[in-house]
């Protein structure tokens, strides 16, 4: 039986496509590893949202030939899609796939015959791309991906480039999975998108119907990823500051509050109206906001960048995730002048992270002593026969907590501190 491990970068998208992936090799009789070494085959699911993203892959890359080099290497996703020429990626890659074709995965493996096969299809209006998912390896949540693609032109990102129109899943095929998901005792289910918030199956049947539909179904919590924030109305918000089942954790990605910045990365919202809906969004309970702010985009200045520190300081935004700004290939903001030096870019970013984690702080004293409802994912035996058990709690607070109970990965139970 031939061993193949699956390495996944990035979102949420890609764990679940890396899901896909292991299911198709799993279906044909593969066994599917936990470690690089020793697999006949190595897969790479790429990332290539920031510049980071790249080099850690290309870094792996060469470990991987290097301490494997019996192993079959396929390299496929989003730098793919982009980079195919690439030297170090040839260089150290069997097969190349691009993003739409990664599903043909086995088949490439299947036909194989020595030297370098590179494949990577144009992503011109395209379907979406359904495939019925069977088993999670690893993982106590489930994520359910339902659309793929973007076409918002964000001018510092090349996700449009590399992942291509924006198209969305069947509600039928949707439904199916989560009902499978709910009989396998999944206890949440992420649910997921490239641009989540543009979610349509057919005319009036957007991201709020679909949540509505798939909470028909009992058995599990439903944690929602990054919605942007043009994509909410009145219906979308009213589920997520009332309905119980949805996780209070809530992920709307600013990138920056300078109204300057905002407008150069063709962002469609004012800082007024992104404000309004992070007012409406804290009514809910416990609620726990994220958002993705950009530090040293193009031309930034130190009053535009603080403008960002004060609005974090001041917003009822709970943790930010500070991004360092790189020009991307095909990104329009690569052209925009002056550029922030690297030593500013990573002075205020050390500033903004600083600022971001006291609000997670006082977040996380704000639940001390409350009883959360976790899902364990971590469990350790100690040496008086207890067990130390570790999970998320539906706000997003990691907790561990000592039981003589004996609990099993997946199970959503009750902790205090």
């Amino acid at each position: 039986m031939k061993k193949v491990y699956v390495h996944t970068f990035g979102c949420k998208v890609n764990i679940y496509e890396s899901e896909v992936i292991k299911d198709i090799f799993l279906k044909e009789g593969y066994s599917v590893v936990r470690s690089v070494n020793g697999a006949d085959i190595v897969v790479i699911n790429t990332c290539t949202v920031t510049e980071k993203a790249d080099h850690k892959f290309l870094h792996l890359l060469k470990k991987v030939r290097k301490n494997n080099p019996d192993a079959l290497i396929v390299s496929l996703g989003c730098y793919t899609q982009l980079e195919s020429d690439n030297e170090v990626l040839n260089a150290d890659s069997d097969i190349i796939l691009g993003l739409n074709n990664k599903f043909d995965v086995l088949d490439a493996v299947r036909e194989f015959k020595g030297g370098r096969f590179v494949s990577v299809p144009e992503n011109v209006d395209l379907e979406y791309a359904d495939h019925e998912l069977l088993s999670y390896q690893d993982h106590t949540r489930a994520f359910l991906k339902v659309q793929d693609g973007c076409d918002n032109f964000c001018t510092y990102c090349t996700i449009r480039y590399a992942r291509g129109n924006s198209r969305s899943r069947k509600r039928d095929s949707v439904l199916a999975d989560v009902r499978q998901l709910a009989e396998k005792e999944f206890k949440e289910i992420i649910l997921t998108g490239i641009d989540l918030g543009s979610y349509s199956d057919g005319e009036g049947y957007s991201l709020a119907e679909l949540i509505t539909d798939i909470l028909q179904v009992e058995g599990f919590r439903l944690r929602i990823s990054s919605v942007e924030p043009w994509c909410f109305d009145d219906r979308l918000i009213s589920l997520f500051v009332k309905e119980k089942r949805i996780c209070p954790h809530f992920h709307i990605p600013l990138q920056s509050a300078s109204q300057r910045i905002l407008k150069l990365m063709n962002r469609k919202y004012t800082i007024s109206e992104f404000d309004e809906l992070i007012g409406k969004l804290s009514a809910r309970n416990d609620v726990f906001i994220a958002t993705d702010i950009i530090v040293g985009f193009p031309t930034e200045t130190e009053e535009d960048f603080l403008e960002s520190v004060n609005y974090l300081i001041n917003s009822k935004i709970t943790f930010a995730h500070v991004f360092s700004y790189s020009d991307r290939p095909y990104a329009p903001s690569r052209k925009l002048k002056p550029k922030v030096s690297q030593d500013a870019i990573a002075k205020r970013s050390r500033q903004l992270r600083s600022v971001s984690e006291s609000k997670l702080r006082e977040f996380y004293r704000s639940k001390k002593g409350k009883e959360l409802e976790i899902i364990i994912e971590k469990i350790n035996k100690n040496p008086d026969g207890s067990f130390t058990y570790s999970g998320l709690s539906d706000n997003y607070i990691s907790r561990s907590f000592n039981s003589f109970k004996v609990y099993k990965k997946g199970m959503l139970v009750k902790a205090l501190d």
